[in-house]
């Protein structure tokens, strides 16, 4: 998906904005949602931000600034994978459709 310049401004701006947890309309949410949705860059954009939102930015030398950076969620205990509990394809549920697709 090509985006023009000001769009991407735009989405990023929104995405800088969610992840200091300053005010984002319903209407602007739901305008990077939209493209959240089709492009894997900006779905990344958006996970990264929610992640710095909820957990503060991390070190980038320790194992959470990883995870972090990868935009995987898996900063809070009950989002880790447990083999003798979870089923691989259920914990991939959630995610975005360009991974399912995969």
């Amino acid at each position: 998906m090509l985006l023009s310049t000001q769009k991407r401004l735009k989405i990023q701006e929104i995405v800088r904005r969610i992840s200091f947890d300053k005010e984002v309309s319903l209407k602007e949410r739901i305008y990077v949602e939209k493209y959240a949705k089709h492009s894997s860059t900006i779905s990344l954009w958006l996970k990264k931000a929610n992640s710095i939102r909820r957990h503060g930015r991390q070190s980038e030398d320790s194992i959470n600034g990883l995870v972090q950076s990868l935009g995987i969620d898996g900063l809070e205990r009950e989002n880790h994978f447990n083999p003798n509990k979870d089923d691989i394809s259920d914990w991939f549920g959630g995610s975005p459709d360009w991974i399912k697709r995969s």
